[in-house]
Parts: structure tokens; sequence; C-alpha cells
């Protein structure tokens, strides 16, 4: 073999075993020496994603106002009269005297009315508040020199007898009453009377403080 030949061959094996050595190294020839553009490498940055926490809602609050003028309980007859204690009025209806003075304050609301032109027993009724008053009005206009109006306001425990007044020959009577939380019913006698009203009134600041309206026992007595 020639001496050209042999380091021919020298060579070959030095560029084969270089080769070997960079796959097996991982060294990576940059790209300029490729002849490639460099490639910037990019950080990507993951931004935490904000949530609002989920929040229960408060139960809503319903406020019920309590109406400024009520509607006006009705008081009717009782149906079961001869169950209370006591059904007639008493013989002597002077004793009650004349109408109790009216409220110097007008400012009254009408929680109840009872109204007709005959007598009977009304339903029983329960009344909160501390003060109130019985305003009652009486039309006699086919026979009023024959008119006569008897009330008496009884309890329905005992039949006490709470308030009373008589009007004759019709008119207005005023009757003030400081009795609450019982049972109580009217006993009412009508003679040649056309039409007659009680409305049952309290001052507004008690109707405010107490925010009740009349208990109605309908169909008891």
């Amino acid at each position: 073999m020639e001496r050209g030949d042999i380091i021919t061959l020298v060579a070959g094996i030095v560029i084969v075993f270089v080769i070997a050595v960079v796959f097996k190294t991982g060294i990576i020839v940059p790209a300029q020496d490729r002849g490639e553009q460099p490639k910037i490498p990019v950080q990507v940055t993951t931004v935490p994603r904000e949530t609002t926490p989920t929040e229960t809602p408060a139960p809503a609050t319903t406020t019920i106002p309590v109406p400024a003028n009520p509607v006006p309980v009705p008081v009717t007859y009782s149906k079961k009269p001869l169950a209370y204690p006591v059904i007639r009025l008493p013989d002597s209806m002077e004793t009650f005297g004349g109408s109790d003075i009216p409220w110097k304050d007008p400012d009254v609301v009408i929680f109840a009315v009872m109204q007709g032109s005959r007598g009977g027993l009304s339903e029983e009724f329960n009344v909160p508040y501390e003060l109130w008053g019985l305003n009652i009005s009486v039309e006699a206009w086919t026979k009023p020199q024959y008119a006569r109006f008897g009330m008496v306001l009884c309890s329905a425990k005992d039949g006490n007898v709470i308030e009373g007044v008589e009007i004759l020959n019709g008119g207005t009577a005023f009757r003030n009453v400081q009795v609450s939380g019982s049972d109580m019913y009217l006993i009412i006698d009508a003679e040649n009377v056309d039409r007659f009203r009680i409305d049952y009134i309290t001052p507004r600041n008690y109707y405010n403080r107490t925010q009740r309206t009349i208990s109605v026992q309908t169909g008891t007595g």
C-alpha cells in the first residue's frame, strides 16, 4: 500500500470517529454555523385567572305595612243569643247618664262597625286597644216621637255590664271604653228606629302602637 493511500484511510477513520462522538455526546452545532436563523426563545407566562367567589344571597325580608285606614270589620247579630249570660237591657237605663264627652283629638281609626234597624245581641268581639270608644248615631224619621234606642256593652264571661247608653227620638251619643283583651258583646233594643250605626273607634296612636284589629268570633254566643 502506498503512503498516500494510508494517509487517506487514516483521515477517513478520524472523520467517522468524530461524527460518532458528536451523536453520542449530544453536541448541537449552533444555527448560525449551520446557516440557519437562530430562534429566539419565547417565555410564556401563565397569569392565574381571578375567580369571583359565589355568594349566597341573603333571604329577602318582606315587610307588610299596617294600613293607615283599615276596612272596618262588620259586627253582626249573634245566631245563638240565648247562650249569653245576660240577654236583656237593665231596667233602669237612666243610670248610665248622657253621652260621654268626645275626644279632643279628631284623628281616630274606625276599626269595626255595626249597623241595622232592629234589636238583638251582637257577636262576641275582642278589642285589643287599651282605649277605644263607641260612636252611636240613631235615625228615626218615621215616628221620631216614639223612637227609643238602648245599648249596653257586656262581658261575655259573666254578663257584667261595662257601659250603656239610651237615645230617645233619635240623635247621637258617645261611650268611652277602657276594657280590652276580653270577649264582649252588645245588647241592643230598638223601637221605631229606622236606622242606627255604631262605629268602634280608637285614637290613631293606639292603633299604630297595637297594629292589630278587632277579632270577631262569628256565630258564637
